[in-house]
């Protein structure tokens, strides 16, 4: 049965309008400059039908993220596309991360495909090593799933690993998909991206969102990367048309309007309240990750539930006790304004001193 499983539903539920909700990472610095003013804009448009291929759009997208623009297919949301990947791909068999986004999952199970879990260590600190490799190797997937930075760990995949997956994959005329909506928020995130196989392997799909990094969860826009034309009609085939209202067209190409100074700003900004957040955490006793997106993964040792006390401060952080390969001693928590990041540590400290004392 469905059951919802992410966070940033708080303030949908009575009596928390005013809670501080950390358990969606979502930009702390809100819209870029102009989202607001094109949404209003398009208004007067609204009776006409969207383009459906999103052209101008995709022109946009192209620019800021070095690409061919008919390598590029927009849509309702990233996980909209995640939804649609195993069908277009004919997906029988798909392996995921465990842990990892739940959605991946759900999109699989809802094609019928046979869903293959590969296990990360907490002694390895959750990295994908080449222990994948040989599960690759031996289960011979479809489709394969990477989150990179993933999600809930924040942990980055080698880019050298991701290049022998898609030589594998190849070879099997099996396909990739990275999900980059994290990406962004990276120090160096240019080291770390799969664009640059794009070109060389058209068995590769990469997944993005204005989502996380534009602080558009609202509009609904995200958009696959891939140089393949067959599976880009594949999408568009698979998918309703019109699938990108003109107020998202419009929101998105107004966003990447400057949008090299806003990612610079935001990777300085999360690096700082991250390491912040990090480093207060590890004092208060609670093992750490080092995640590269813009949440903090971490696990508590303690025997109180940190999220359900936090629930009582008003604060709420998400707990993983749902992902597959985790139990309800991890948790992790957005990176957000400096004014809710210092409200949750000194939640988060008076709720550990005082179980302590």
């Amino acid at each position: 049965m469905y059951e919802y499983s992410h966070g940033g539903n708080a303030a949908f539920e009575s009596g928390n309008e005013n809670i501080i909700d950390l358990s969606a990472n979502i930009n702390p610095l809100g819209l870029p400059t102009g989202v607001s003013h094109a949404i209003i804009s398009e208004i007067s448009k609204l009776m006409s039908y969207p383009d459906n291929s999103s052209r101008k759009l995709r022109d946009k997208i192209a620019e800021f993220e070095n690409v061919d623009p008919e390598w590029i297919f927009c849509s309702n949301g990233g996980s909209d596309i995640i939804f649609w990947l195993p069908r277009a791909m004919k997906a029988k068999k798909v392996m995921l991360m465990a842990p990892t986004f739940s959605d991946y999952e759900r999109s699989a199970a809802s094609y019928g495909a046979n869903i293959i879990h590969h296990f990360l260590s907490v002694d390895n600190d959750f990295d994908i090593d080449r222990g994948l490799i040989d599960a690759v190797r031996h289960n011979q997937p479809d489709l394969i799933y990477i989150c990179n930075p993933n999600n809930p760990t924040g942990r980055l995949t080698d880019i050298n690993l991701i290049r022998e997956l898609l030589d594998i994959f190849k070879a099997n005329n099996s396909y990739v998909a990275i999900d980059e909506c994290f990406l962004d928020f990276t120090d160096g995130a240019s080291n770390h991206t799969s664009k640059v196989f794009l070109e060389d392997y058209s068995n590769l799909i990469i997944l993005k969102a204005f989502t996380k990094l534009f602080t558009m969860p609202g509009v609904r826009l995200g958009y696959a990367l891939c140089s393949s034309k067959e599976i880009i009609d594949s999408l568009y085939f698979h998918g309703p048309d019109w699938a990108v209202s003109n107020l998202a067209q419009s929101a998105g190409i107004a966003a990447l309007e400057g949008a090299d100074a806003f990612v610079k700003a935001t990777v300085e900004y999360v690096s700082e309240e991250r390491n912040k957040l990090e480093n207060e955490l590890m004092l208060l006793g609670y093992q750490t990750f080092e995640a590269k997106a813009n949440y903090i993964f971490f696990r508590s040792l303690y025997a109180f539930d940190l999220k359900e006390e936090l629930n009582k401060e008003g604060i709420r952080i998400r707990s993983c006790s749902n992902y597959h390969g985790l139990d309800s001693s991890y948790y992790r928590i957005a990176v957000s304004t400096k004014e809710n990041n210092e409200a949750a540590l000194q939640a988060i400290a008076q709720i550990t001193k005082g179980y302590n004392s």
